[in-house]
């Protein structure tokens, strides 16, 4: 007994030491030498925080089987989560939106490409309820996907061309465009903006012209060159279909450049149709001979003609 009860004394004994010791911190994503590629992009329609996820992760391993080096990917949901991780270092690539890469001045290492192209129009849908047309929305609401300072701008300025006037929405926030068409469907906003192709079966009140999309960008400055650039010209092998873009190409610098001039308001030449007629001019018709520098005809005197005498001059 004696031996029995030594062995359960030393057994509680080293099992009360074991729960006494901490348990080692997990490190965080980055600290061992892994780069990793986040994607803040909540323009690109995802069913769900799980679908992102999987999607960085595509892309990271791709990257990584291309690369050689050790490559992890991370969704965010919200800017403020991606903005903490990068400021911590612990993102050192990024899919983001054109929008949020203008902003910040990340340096752009690739661009979106869907067939080719480094564009895609978006399209404003509609709660079934709410006018199909611009010229019926005003005072409604839009839901606004939060991407970053200038969101507003980017709808009025870029996607509408300023044809239409600053106030002509009201707005509430949506954290992405599944939340945004959510809040469409549940009649919670009247209209939202997605890329052409997610529109989940809504109405379709505009489609603007093609749009930048989300370009892959370095985040992390202290970078080794040769890493970039072994990252840089392994995006064409990193082929993933997120169903808004295909895959990995150049940059469209024009289209970027013209959407960096957008949000700051630069001077803006609409390239559509008009959004919808304004007023008509209640002003009369230009006389015919103000038209085209023309001077009016000299007609013959009617009293001459009928041998009368002329009208006596005027007198002062």
């Amino acid at each position: 007994m004696r031996h029995i009860a030594a062995i359960a004394l030393i057994f509680f004994a080293f099992s009360a030491s074991a729960q006494e010791e901490p348990a080692p911190e997990a490190a965080p994503e980055g600290a061992d030498g892994t780069l990793v590629v986040g994607v803040f992009a909540p323009r690109l329609y995802f069913q769900n925080s799980l679908a992102r996820t999987s999607y960085a992760h595509e892309v990271a391993a791709r990257l990584s089987a291309r690369t050689g080096l050790a490559i992890s990917g991370r969704g965010f949901a919200t800017r403020a989560d991606f903005d903490g991780q990068v400021q911590k270092g612990r993102v050192q690539f990024a899919v983001v939106e054109a929008q949020l890469q203008a902003e910040r001045g990340f340096m752009a290492l690739g661009q979106g490409s869907a067939g080719g192209t480094r564009g895609r129009p978006m399209v404003l849908v509609v709660n079934p309820g709410a006018p199909a047309a611009i010229g019926g929305l005003k005072g409604r609401t839009l839901a606004l996907v939060a991407v970053g300072s200038k969101d507003k701008a980017f709808v009025m300025n870029h996607l509408l061309q300023g044809q239409v006037p600053g106030d002509w929405f009201k707005t509430t926030p949506a954290r992405d465009v599944q939340s945004a068409l959510g809040l469409v469907k549940l009649g919670k906003a009247d209209a939202a903006f997605t890329f052409a192709g997610s529109t989940e079966g809504l109405p379709v009140a505009f489609q603007s012209r093609p749009v930048p999309l989300p370009v892959f960008v370095q985040t992390d400055k202290t970078l080794a060159p040769d890493v970039v650039e072994k990252v840089k010209g392994a995006l064409a092998a990193a082929a993933a279909p997120n169903g808004v873009f295909d895959g990995f190409g150049a940059l469209d610098a024009p289209a970027l450049q013209r959407l960096g001039n957008d949000l700051d308001g630069g001077a803006r030449s609409p390239e559509t149709d008009p959004l919808f007629a304004g007023p008509r001019s209640a002003l009369p018709p230009v006389p015919e001979f103000l038209d085209r520098g023309l001077v009016p005809v000299a007609h013959p005197d009617p009293a001459a003609g009928m041998g009368l005498p002329p009208p006596p001059p005027d007198a002062f």
